[in-house]
């Protein structure tokens, strides 16, 4: 006889395991969850901050792989031996991580969105490489044409493949070239690709409105900009890879790479921008050594930044000092120990300039690139590994711009004509000129729409200048670059004329030694640096020995507040001159000019000046001599102590 009471308490005992069970998973489950959450973000709780170790769930991971267990994790991880916090650097927003492995080794304001300005160009490089046949050909449109910049030197109707276009866009960071690009696949469908992929990718905070990044409303941050750099290493490093090139020439163009980051041996790529919104802008790879065996290849991202340049190398030598990349075990192994006892990275109380002199690449340079090196200017700079070292590591490298670099203006039909070809200004950046001097005779050759012309691509190209300006107003006032604390300005006149190229109050131009407040310019220029630099384009041609108009104007300067003073145009080296507590070059003779008639034409100085902030300074004379195709090669010279002149006190008797 069945029991019914029976079959009620199993019934009731089934359902009380059932609950039992559910009840175990859930619990289990959520530990799971607060496990994960754990292991994937490890946060210093304060000011937005995060160091070791975050991971980049979307990015794309290359573990090394063991064969004997596929699905054993590496157990090495970042270690930071540093306690006084992150390096202090001027972006508003940095990410530093590795791109094997998508560890956040450190960042700061890693989810705050900033226009992202050129660094676009990652995403329209790759949305183009991805879209594309290897047959297609664009036309250059007048509309792409009109673009702000002029980078890349695309002509009206020229055919041109996207192949190609990729090139200008990444080298030369090209407007144009993106603007080409997005009408060839129909600018809002591209956009819309553009937006799309950054979708794909996770890269959840990320807006694009246009293919160049001169729109604010491109926007992203540090973290969504790993993603992208991630994705483009491990699956498109092609694109990585043309940033890493010095120059790329098909039939028609040559384009130079304008990235402060060449020159450094373990740049693997990247891409930098700049706007005024956006500041200094900047994705960059890098091979770092972290580790005891073999390198990492290291992802820098830098929004809203003052200086990227400066930023990078304080983020790259903080890496080498504290950050080492094992197991827990190598914490105490003597490799780990010598990085930590490396001394204390601080910024130097010097700035070092390289000072060159004329600098005209215009007829017979000119020839001789389209002859010798099909038509590629950074070959010029290639030559001489001890210049391009020096441009690279000084502070401040300097060069006088003998003329306009334009297609645009009026030949004036002066006995001499100089308007270089425009690609010249790409590729000075990229062989590390930081500033000129637009004081010189031959400036107006072309009168004012090419040297408008050569402001707006120096601007462009991030090249500063000084001696002239779109008014009289910007021509007075100095060009002022800060490094390590101390402020350093630049202001030139011309002493040559031409008179007819004089800025005025609405005209851009030059600014002139005639000038009847000269005295008061350079005055007002010293108050507001540290230390003034005064160019003077002056003196008469081929004369060894400066004159007593040299001296007198040299003189004044020191007198009115100027610590170097340097001249340019008579096409020779003459005398230097200690006066007071200032440092006087009368000429720095040619740097790059096709004077090929006698050998003092065919030679230069560069003047590398270590100046310390106390106002000491040290002064190294290296030689310039330029081979038969007018490259500059350059022999180092020996560096001396300025020995300053004593200056009698007065006493006055009561």
């Amino acid at each position: 006889m069945n029991n019914p009471f029976n079959k009620k308490s199993k019934l009731e005992i089934i359902l009380w395991l059932i609950f039992c069970i559910l009840i175990g998973v859930f619990f289990t489950y959520s530990l799971t969850l607060v496990f994960k959450n754990k292991n994937e973000k490890i946060f210093l709780e304060q000011q937005n901050t995060a160091s070791v170790i975050q991971f980049i769930s979307s990015l794309p991971i290359a573990e090394p792989i063991n064969k004997n267990s596929p699905t054993t994790k590496s157990q090495y991880f970042y270690l930071n031996k540093e306690t006084n916090g992150l390096p202090k650097i001027s972006a508003k927003a940095f990410l530093v991580g590795d791109l094997n492995t998508g560890e956040i080794i450190f960042s700061y304001n890693q989810e705050q969105k900033y226009p992202i300005a050129s660094t676009s160009k990652l995403m329209t490089a790759l949305v183009a490489r991805e879209i594309s046949k290897g047959s297609d050909v664009a036309t250059v449109s007048k509309k792409a044409l009109a673009t702000l910049g002029t980078n890349g030197e695309l002509k009206l109707g020229e055919k041109i493949k996207i192949t190609d276009l990729i090139y200008p866009l990444l080298l030369e960071s090209s407007n144009d070239a993106a603007e080409v690009l997005a009408e060839y696949f129909g600018r809002a469908t591209f956009i819309s690709k553009m937006n799309q992929e950054a979708e794909k990718l996770l890269m959840l905070n990320t807006k694009y409105e246009d293919p160049s990044g001169l729109s604010s409303h491109n926007q992203s941050t540090v973290s969504d900009l790993f993603k992208l750099a991630g994705y483009i290493f491990t699956q498109k490093y092609d694109l990585f890879k043309i940033t890493t090139k010095v120059s790329y020439s098909n039939k028609k163009h040559s384009w130079s790479n304008i990235s402060q980051f060449l020159d450094r041996g373990e740049f693997l790529g990247g891409k930098s921008g700049y706007t005024d919104l956006a500041k200094e802008t900047v994705v960059s790879i890098f091979n770092l050594p972290l580790g005891q065996t073999g390198s990492r290849p290291v992802a820098i991202t830098l929004l809203q930044s003052n200086d990227r340049h400066k930023d990078v190398e304080t983020i790259l030598q903080y890496l080498k000092k504290n950050i080492y990349y094992g197991g827990a075990a190598d914490a105490t192994t003597n490799w780990v120990q010598q990085k930590i006892d490396l001394p204390d990275i601080k910024d130097p109380n010097y700035v070092t300039l390289a000072l060159l002199g004329d600098m005209m690449l215009d007829r017979g340079v000119r020839n001789s690139v389209v002859k010798n090196f099909n038509n590629d200017y950074s070959a010029l700079f290639q030559k001489s590994k001890e210049l391009l070292t020096i441009l690279k590591e000084s502070d401040i490298s300097f060069a006088n711009l003998e003329g306009t670099a334009s297609d645009q203006g009026t030949d004036q039909k002066n006995l001499y004509s100089f308007r270089m070809d425009p690609a010249i200004i790409p590729t000075i950046k990229g062989a590390g000129i930081s500033i000129v001097s637009l004081a010189n005779n031959h400036m107006g050759d072309w009168g004012r729409l090419a040297f408008y012309d050569t402001l707006s691509r120096l601007k462009e190209n991030e090249i500063l200048y000084t001696g002239g300006g779109y008014s009289k107003a910007e021509a007075e006032v100095p060009t002022i670059i800060e490094k390590y604390g101390m402020k350093i300005g630049f202001l030139g006149f011309s002493d040559k004329g031409p008179s007819y190229m004089e800025a005025g109050e609405y005209k851009n131009g030059i600014l002139l030694t005639s000038d009847p407040r000269f005295d008061e310019i350079i005055k007002n220029a010293a108050s507001q640096v540290d230390y003034l630099v005064v160019t003077f384009h002056f003196g008469e041609e081929y004369q060894t020995k400066h004159n007593a108009r040299q001296e007198t104007l040299a003189h004044k300067a020191v007198d009115d507040g100027a610590k170097i003073v340097i001249g340019t145009h008579p096409h020779v080296v003459e005398d230097t001159e200690v006066y007071k507590n200032s440092y006087i070059a009368y000429s720095l003779g040619n740097f790059i000019f096709d004077q090929s008639w006698s050998k003092p034409t065919m030679q230069g100085m560069l003047l590398e000046i270590k100046l310390n902030k106390d106002g000491t300074m040290s002064a190294k004379k290296d030689t310039v001599q330029l081979n038969s195709a007018f490259q500059p090669i350059v022999t180092s010279g020996k560096e001396e102590k300025v020995i300053f002149q004593a200056i009698k006190s007065t006493v006055i008797k009561k």
